[in-house]
């Protein structure tokens, strides 16, 4: 556990950076959902809300680890994230070791966790499986729940277009795809 002001500053990044970028990006939704505006102004709005995303994520991930005094781990990064829909999914996380550059660790965590956002949101399932390993040199991650499937792309909602647009910019392709026993959502992500 970290020092008393280790904790402070934590607690202090919580409620404080922390809860006003979310408080930020639902103002954003809010514009988003706005039919009347044209498609240049709904790419900037939806590019602002990608970025307080990911700077949200960066804040979670200095919150824990100052909360643990040390550095995460990609493994502890993705069993934290799985671990906040623990009440109602069966999370399991199957993480081999993979060389993950420093700079695209927040990304991956801010995949993951739009990717959790999505399932508890719309899939209806009790079971999620994430895994990531190394596959010829790159990074291969699949998150697989039990869920109704049928995700996909939809007008006017932004999430899985933001993750798509997050793991192109960091050289990955990912790919959705109901499950062959008709029962859930498989995605992968190769980096």
């Amino acid at each position: 556990m970290g020092s008393p002001e280790r904790l402070a500053l934590a607690r202090e990044l919580h409620d404080g950076i922390a809860q006003d970028l979310v408080a930020l990006g639902y103002s954003l939704d809010l514009l988003l959902s706005n039919e009347s505006l044209d498609i240049p102004a709904r790419a900037a709005i939806r590019q602002t809300r990608l970025q307080i995303d990911q700077m949200a994520e960066r804040v979670r991930a200095e919150i824990l680890q100052l909360r643990i005094g040390k550095q995460i781990s990609l493994s502890e990064l993705l069993k934290a994230i799985g671990a906040k829909y623990s009440d109602s999914y069966e999370v399991t996380v199957e993480v081999q070791e993979v060389y993950v550059e420093e700079e695209i660790l927040p990304e991956i965590t801010a995949v993951v966790a739009e990717l959790l956002r999505n399932i508890a949101a719309h899939a209806g399932g009790t079971r999620i499986l994430i895994q990531l390993y190394p596959l010829n040199n790159r990074i291969f991650l699949e998150i697989c729940d039990d869920g109704i499937g049928g995700a996909k792309m939809k007008d006017g909602r932004w999430g899985i277009p933001g993750v798509v647009e997050r793991v192109r910019a960091i050289g990955g392709e990912m790919v959705i795809e109901d499950r062959k026993d008709g029962e859930g959502t498989r995605i992968t992500i190769l980096i």
